[in-house]
């Protein structure tokens, strides 16, 4: 998870999945100790993430009952944050709840590999913004969550500003007449985002943007989220999706209301403010040098990606308004050549720092080939459909050609000494990308 909500230091989600006979133990031994900030939740919350994957994913047509809670097991440390005991806060469970699926989903992507998925939103996405309303002379709230891009799956592309899987028939944009006539707001805009998805060879849905004007004398901005510093996943080689921002445009500047991103406790509102709410894009699937190119064209013409993206992300080269199958050809063999492959250093044992977050020991040889430097956070492409995250620690005593790595990590990635893995920085998508077409 991005941070606890008063800290900026990632919180690591660990879960081990054994499947022995009829029954599914998930153990969550090595999860973070319950926090100061929000970010907790009870042992219902885990037991529910991690089920709502094993449904979706194995018998997703029947009905939900009691039966099918049944072949489930759970080891969940009591004291954790996945099974926090009193007086933490659980503000934030349902932004772990949304964690516990991507890990789960992360490992039904190494054990069932001809059906990967790309990560989830992440994140309820909760924006409140509340004030008093001197004509109407009473309080309002708008509880706003617009609705982002959905993951890929192996087989489709995701949709658009959308309910996620779990969540029912409830409505994503709420309508701004609505808001409007109970409100002293002005609903300004709601619009797909060019060039925001997970890219892949099936790639996500867009990211939605909502612009809100505070009307009032003065407002309170709070944001509870997730996947705000941390994108989600790709799933079989795909690259991150995009984090969600939430910022206040004032006198014409984009300003953050918080030092933590996705986080913000009472935010003051001036009158003519603008809330801008930029929802996440999933994880997309497979290599997007794979996808078909008249769906990148097709993108295209719909305003979606621009021509721009299409070169840079899926090796497609248009000029004129067509496809150059020449260039294309040529522009996806360079991409391929231009990535970076590290070969894997048996370790003893996987390192991890401090709070459990894993390390990735590189040379300053690697870390200049792939961009990074010490503390960024970079991506490993294995074998299998899952991939791994770490954060980069420069030693010159490494290899200059490889990455040491422990027998966790080789059978996450489905790898063995001395294979080689694609290694990525996760700068690709970022909280900070410049891309901003709202």
């Amino acid at each position: 998870m991005d941070n606890s909500g008063l800290a900026p230091e990632p919180l690591p989600i660990k879960v081990k999945m054994t499947v022995e006979g009829d029954a599914i133990t998930f153990d969550f031994t090595g999860s973070e100790p319950q926090v100061y900030g929000p970010m907790n939740c009870g042992i219902p919350v885990t037991q529910g993430g991690a089920f709502v994957v094993v449904k979706s994913w194995l018998d997703p047509k029947t009905p939900v009952n009691g039966g099918t809670f049944r072949p489930l097991r759970f080891v969940i440390p009591e004291g954790s944050c996945l099974a926090a005991q009193l007086p933490a806060a659980v503000g934030g469970c349902w932004e772990i709840f949304r964690q516990l699926q991507s890990a789960v989903v992360g490992l039904f992507s190494q054990v069932m590999p001809d059906e990967p998925g790309g990560e989830n939103l992440g994140t309820g996405m909760h924006r409140y913004l509340a004030g008093y309303d001197t004509l109407r002379d009473r309080p309002y709230i708008l509880y706003d969550y617009p609705g982002g891009g959905a993951p890929a799956s192996a087989d489709t592309d995701g949709s658009t500003g959308t309910n996620p899987y779990d969540a029912g028939d409830m409505p994503m944009a709420q309508p701004a007449e609505s808001i409007e006539q109970r409100q002293p707001l002005l609903v300004e805009s709601l619009e797909v985002l060019t060039d925001r998805e997970g890219a892949g060879y099936r790639r996500s849905g867009f990211t939605v943007g909502r612009k809100v004007r505070v009307l009032s004398e003065t407002a309170q901005l709070s944001v509870m989220t997730d996947r705000a510093t941390i994108p989600p996943y790709g799933a079989a080689g795909a690259p991150p999706g995009y984090p969600n921002t939430s910022t206040v445009i004032r006198d014409g500047k984009e300003i953050q209301p918080s030092s933590l991103p996705g986080k913000v406790k009472g935010f003051p509102m001036k009158q003519g403010d603008v809330l801008l709410m930029r929802a996440t894009a999933g994880g997309g699937v497979g290599d997007p040098l794979d996808r078909e190119v008249w769906l990148v064209m097709k993108d295209v013409i719909a305003g979606y990606i621009t021509p721009r993206r299409a070169a840079e992300v899926y090796g497609v080269a248009i000029e004129d308004g067509r496809v150059d199958q020449a260039k294309t050809d040529a522009l996806r063999a360079q991409k391929r050549k231009e990535r970076h492959y590290v070969k894997v250093i048996e370790a003893a044992t996987d390192e991890f720092d401090e709070r459990g977050c894993r390390i990735c020991l590189m040379s300053s040889i690697v870390a200049v080939k792939i961009g990074v430097t010490d503390g960024d956070m970079v991506e490993y492409i294995g074998r299998n459909a899952a991939p791994l995250r770490a954060w980069a620690k420069i030693d010159d005593g490494a290899d200059g050609d490889g990455v040491s790595m422990g027998p966790i990590g080789q059978s996450i990635l489905g790898v063995s000494a001395p294979d080689q893995v694609l290694l990525r920085s996760m700068k690709i998508n970022s909280a900070d990308d410049p891309i901003d077409r709202l």
